[in-house]
């Protein structure tokens, strides 16, 4: 497998990039805001299997963003003000808590999203390249997750 061909150094080097921007997109504190919640919506999602073939989500409308929330702050949300973070780069809420609270929420999707994918193609990669492993295929489908993942970041 080694040495690694020019396109696959390229690869690895635009992979590594990707996450690197994406996790520090994630890290930093972002542009923190303070706005009235217009509304609480939830939506039962349905789906056929073991697992009680449904659970809720709840969405948190401001008068400037609508963003998911969990089911402890819905409750409470409605009419008062909630205080959220916004990355830096692809605007997306990283955290977000009541006006009235001092415990902050992280919506789990963003932390795998922002963090856990970042960190297992960084983690892949430098055991791949640096310990000489045979990871073609785990490295191959966090590169993929990680193109999917800057995709649905963009949009």
């Amino acid at each position: 497998m080694y040495p690694l061909s020019l396109t696959n150094r390229i690869l690895y080097g635009i992979t590594v990039l990707i996450s690197l921007v994406v996790l520090m997109d994630f890290a930093l504190p972002g542009t923190r805001y303070s706005e009235d919640v217009v509304s609480v919506s939830r939506n039962k999602e349905k789906y056929y299997n073991a697992g009680g073939n449904s659970h809720n989500t709840y969405q948190v409308v401001t008068p400037t963003r609508q963003f998911s929330v969990s089911k402890d702050v819905a409750t409470t949300l409605e009419g008062n003000q909630i205080n959220y973070a916004l990355s830096l780069l692809f605007k997306e809420v990283n955290a977000y808590k009541l006006a009235t609270s001092t415990k902050s929420h992280l919506y789990s999707f963003r932390v795998v999203s922002g963090l856990v994918l970042p960190l297992l193609v960084l983690l892949a990669l430098g055991i791949s390249y640096g310990f000489k492993k045979d990871l073609n295929i785990l490295v191959f489908v966090l590169q993929v997750l990680t193109a999917g993942n800057l995709v649905m970041l963009l949009l």
